[in-house]
């Protein structure tokens, strides 16, 4: 869905170490603004089982692809797909510049799904370490976590993902 090496520049700085919530556990909340410049909060993501892909890194938009393209044949069409950018910005790149590069990245019907965390905000609370490997969970309708993994599309770990989404 992303190629974010567009974001050439944008750097990251996400304090900690792996730590995604456990299964069972709400996310913490977080606020962001999608790819038109729309607010959203973490809230938002109840209501229907979620695959949410968080990248944070600037070069790891092929592999939030993947994972979208993945979903098109493990999971039904019920299951929304979200992803979050989770850069905490330097102060020489705005927001709009970084929204921008990705806007031309993402195809328009998912410039809504797609949210810029500027902050790093998500990536803090949730203590995500910059990798090139995307943080992946699926949730389930009342926003809580089913699995978690940090991992690439074509690992062992991703059964995981799939089988909560397939409940």
């Amino acid at each position: 869905m992303l190629t974010v090496s567009a974001l050439a520049g944008v750097l990251l700085t996400a304090p900690g170490a792996f730590a995604l919530p456990s299964r069972g556990q709400p996310l913490p909340e977080f606020s962001a603004r999608d790819l038109t410049s729309g607010p959203h909060a973490s809230g938002e993501l109840k209501g229907r089982p979620t695959l949410l892909v968080v990248i944070t890194d600037k070069d790891a938009g092929d592999q939030m692809r993947g994972w979208f393209d993945a979903a098109d044949q493990h999971v039904p069409d019920s299951v929304h797909r979200q992803s979050l950018i989770a850069l905490k910005l330097p102060f020489f790149v705005s927001e709009g510049t970084a929204r921008g590069k990705a806007k031309g990245q993402v195809p328009k019907d998912y410039w809504k799904d797609t949210w810029l965390d500027k902050s790093g905000g998500m990536a803090k609370a949730l203590g995500l370490s910059s990798s090139d490997t995307p943080y992946v969970l699926a949730l389930d309708a009342e926003g809580r976590v089913l699995a978690s993994v940090h991992a690439k599309v074509d690992s062992p770990e991703a059964r995981a993902i799939w089988s909560a989404l397939r409940r």
